[in-house]
């Protein structure tokens, strides 16, 4: 049977076997084992005895579709020159998936290696410097209404505050704003958000315009910053937030109504803050490094 490699001890019992007698045939019968093939070992037994029944690699000596050694070296020449795979494929007359195997196996299969982006993290010397503020579209049961999680987390010292509200609005995100203040026990001197309209008319035809949010943002004495446009990792460290309350709450059972759901985020948002170390801030938790600073400031 093709494709068995039969030990070496088998393959020499079959051998004296035929030594003293047993045909080829009857032993193929036997064991499964095709003619030509016990034909094979007996040549290489009585050439080499009990060592030419060794199993031997099926392995070709040379690879069928391999290229020779001048036209890989052709192909990378072509390739200095700002040649596409098509075209040095048409100009030496081989294939364009040859070619296109010589590039990808010498690291060349790109003109350009793409410019690592690099992300300036900033983070603020003291609680309430900024805030980042956002809001996420929550999972909806059957006939049930839909809900959104507004969440603002402190640059310092990533303490958050969320609050699970029925509408998308200015005046929702006013009002948790306002419940942040009440919340945070220090002085909120800037939030971030987004370009939404529910927190800024910029990106509208009514740019002048100012929503609840702004005019909120204003009377409570809070500075009212923006991220620029399509850069949404300015704003990442709520974004980060989310998909830590996505993954180590939300996602962790399905609690079934609302109620139940905004009872299980309460709980997470307290562990989060008083409990559950982070990385960012090197183990401590948010709780801790908003207290060891204000501990360094009576000292």
């Amino acid at each position: 049977m093709r494709g068995v490699a039969y030990p070496i001890g088998e393959r020499e019992l079959l051998m004296r076997l035929h030594e003293q007698g047993a045909l080829f045939s009857a032993l193929s019968r036997q064991t499964g084992i095709r003619r030509e093939v016990l034909s094979r070992w007996w040549i290489r037994y009585q050439q080499q005895g009990r060592a030419g029944l060794e199993p031997r690699s099926r392995r070709p000596h040379h690879a069928s579709g391999q290229l020779a050694t001048e036209v890989e070296q052709q192909i990378l020449q072509l390739r200095s020159r700002g040649w596409g795979p098509a075209r040095i494929a048409l100009t030496l007359d081989i294939g364009h998936s040859s070619v296109h195997r010589v590039l990808l196996r010498h690291g060349r299969n790109r003109l350009r290696q793409p410019v690592p982006r690099i992300f300036r993290r900033y983070e603020k010397s003291r609680p309430g410097e900024l805030l980042h503020l956002d809001l996420k579209y929550l999972y909806r049961w059957p006939n049930s209404l839909r809900e959104y999680a507004y969440a603002v987390v402190d640059d310092f010292s990533r303490e958050a505050v969320t609050s699970i509200r029925p509408q998308r609005s200015s005046r929702d995100a006013s009002a948790f704003l306002e419940q942040v203040l009440t919340t945070l026990p220090y002085r909120i001197e800037a939030v971030m958000t987004d370009n939404d309209l529910i927190f800024s008319m910029r990106s509208s035809c009514h740019s002048q315009r100012q929503t609840h949010f702004q005019q909120s943002c204003r009377s409570l004495g809070i500075q009212h910053r923006l991220t620029q446009p399509h850069h949404p990792q300015t704003n990442g460290k709520v974004e980060r937030f989310f998909r830590t309350l996505d993954e180590e709450c939300l996602r962790i059972r399905d609690p079934g109504c609302s109620e139940l759901r905004i009872h299980d985020v309460e709980q997470f948002v307290w562990y989060y803050n008083h409990q559950r170390p982070h990385l960012s801030l090197h183990g401590l938790t948010p709780f801790q490094r908003r207290q060891a600073y204000f501990q360094q400031l009576q000292m």
